[in-house]
């Protein structure tokens, strides 16, 4: 009996013991902890608005740098197409043939540019009145109309003789809804000097420097210019078939 009591006292003794010692803290729980830190609905809501609003501005954004990459594309493939049918027409006035080295005034426009143009009209100013006509304008300087009555008279009384060809003609054109080829030369007045017509020829090379002209014309793509007998080039909105403007200097 008093062997199984004395048994027992070291259980009680390590019961007492344990008792005796203090109890460790307890871990915090970790739901708990997140808990705290848990967004409201309200706050969930502006975040994901917000984060819409900022998908959608670089979308815009993309959408925008993609946009003017393909405008620009586009602009530089108009500026390549426009240098590639640009007409550059000048003016040339010469007063010598180097073929039949003889003197001879020639009136001509030429097409120096890259594409084809559609010439409206060329228009001459001399004293301040403007010309539509070469002809006009080189009898409102140097009579011309006389010149031509008086071979006119003199191939009716000699009709056998071939004063045109004799006495020296001339050869007048007027370009108006013309197309003229890139490189192409059109002649506007060509007058052979002989010595029927040497007043006549010696006015006219006389007064070339005060004599103006300017052409209208456009290209393939409707773009319209004017040009100057300085081969001054000015890009206007169109070509009015019937011009009133006056020549700028």
């Amino acid at each position: 009996m008093s062997e199984h009591n004395n048994n027992n006292l070291p259980s009680e003794n390590v019961a007492e013991t344990q008792a005796a010692k203090p109890a460790r803290p307890q871990p915090h729980n970790s739901r708990h902890s997140r808990g705290s830190f848990k967004l409201s609905r309200s706050k969930m809501n502006t975040i994901l608005a917000l984060c819409a609003m900022f998908i959608s501005a670089a979308s815009f954004y993309a959408t925008y740098l993609q946009a003017k990459a393909a405008q620009e594309q586009v602009s530089a493939a108009e500026k390549q197409l426009k240098t590639e049918t640009w007409p550059w027409l000048q003016f040339s006035y010469s007063n010598f043939d180097l073929d039949s080295t003889q003197a001879t005034i020639r009136v001509d426009i030429r097409n120096s540019g890259t594409g084809p143009a559609i010439i409206h009209y060329i228009k001459y100013e001399f004293d301040g009145e403007n010309y539509f006509d070469v002809t006009e304008l080189m009898d409102a300087c140097c009579n011309l109309n006389a010149y031509q009555a008086a071979l006119d008279d003199a191939q009716e009384e000699e009709s056998n003789i071939n004063y045109l060809k004799k006495f020296g003609w001339y050869v007048s054109s007027a370009p108006q809804k013309i197309l003229l080829a890139d490189g192409d030369i059109f002649n506007i007045f060509t007058m052979p000097k002989s010595n029927f017509n040497r007043g006549l020829w010696d006015k006219i090379d006389a007064h070339k420097s005060v004599f103006k002209a300017e052409a209208c014309y456009c290209s393939i793509l409707k773009q319209c210019y004017t040009t100057n007998e300085k081969a001054v080039i000015t890009e206007v909105p169109s070509c009015s078939t019937t011009p009133t403007n006056s020549i700028n200097e």
